[in-house]
């Protein structure tokens, strides 16, 4: 598939000046349109932020991993830990995906930029706080993303955005955040089939033969199938626990991530046909060597294959 899409970031980063005040000024011209082919990476001028382009409707945002510290972003205040290798999941699973589709490619937008200087996952002021440097940075991010989501929405019914992010909680499992509290995980399947409008998968859930509950904790939900599956990397098995599953349907008293800034904005509680979910991990075990990221690869990328096809009756590959 060969997407024909327009983007504006590149062209303006190309303008970027300084004007009397010494802040970066940028002009503005007419936007070309611009053929991208899926599997290339597409990066701004200083290799701050990239996207490798995609041709199916699977989006994967990668905040938090970024090593590069330019001196023209000051530091930042609030949370700055990094997820570390969550961009090895996500070129894994691409790797995977790509081999098992046959030639596919999901979209992937990276933040190579350390998160004590931008973290694209917060609203533009508590990500950038204010440093005409550090918003270009974060408004190509976000155009990236755009881009990718008004591809997906162009060609297919509908699309999944996962946003690698990170957990430090005791309970050494993944949580997946569809901003839905850990109360209203309390509640009844039928009680919580009412939120499906607030949920970032709530346009999933409308167009699938699944209740909504079912999509979020149930049979085909992705963390019934992800916990089902696992993996043997160089003679090491991994299989991973999550939350919310069939057989752990809430989080108890544990803390848990319910989502953040990204699938606020992108999913479909907005509307639209994105259905983002924060996919957030420990370190240890999950991410911390090469089999054991590798493994939660190849597990993410056939449960959100199956998570797709099976709630929407859609084959992806």
């Amino acid at each position: 598939m060969v997407l024909h899409i327009r983007i504006t970031v590149l062209f303006l980063l190309i303008l970027i000046g300084c004007g009397e005040s010494g802040r970066a000024t940028q002009s503005v011209l007419p936007t070309p349109e611009v053929t991208y082919t899926p599997g290339e990476i597409v990066t701004d001028s200083q290799g701050y932020i990239s996207y490798r382009v995609g041709n199916t409707p699977i989006i994967i945002t990668v905040p938090h991993d970024g090593t590069i510290s330019p001196s023209t972003f000051p530091n930042r205040t609030g949370s700055t830990a990094r997820a570390e290798n969550t961009r090895k999941v996500a070129e894994q699973f691409a790797y995977f995906f790509n081999i098992n589709s046959g030639g596919l490619f999901p979209h992937i937008i990276y933040n190579n930029v350390s998160r004590d200087k931008l973290d694209p996952d917060l609203n533009q002021m508590d990500a950038a706080q204010g440093n005409s440097y550090a918003n270009l940075s974060y408004g190509t991010y976000h155009s990236f993303l755009q881009t990718a989501i008004d591809t997906v929405e162009a060609y297919f019914d509908a699309g999944v955005l996962l946003n690698l992010v990170e957990h430090n909680h005791s309970d050494q499992r993944i949580e997946l955040g569809y901003l839905l509290s850990a109360s209203d995980l309390e509640l009844s399947n039928l009680q919580l089939n009412s939120y499906s409008s607030q949920s970032s998968v709530s346009q999933i859930s409308s167009i699938s033969s699944s209740s909504f509950a079912e999509v979020i904790r149930g049979y085909n939900s992705l963390g019934t199938l992800i916990v089902g599956k696992s993996y043997t990397s160089n003679d090491v098995n991994y299989s991973f626990e999550a939350v919310p599953t069939l057989d752990n349907p809430n989080v108890g008293s544990s803390d848990y991530s319910s989502g953040g800034f990204t699938i606020s904005q992108y999913g479909s509680s907005n509307g639209g046909k994105i259905n983002g979910i924060d996919v957030a991990t420990p370190f240890a075990g999950f991410r911390d060597n090469a089999n054991a990221y590798r493994a939660l690869a190849v597990i993410l990328e056939e449960s959100v294959k199956s998570f797709y096809q099976e709630n929407l009756g859609t084959i992806i590959y």
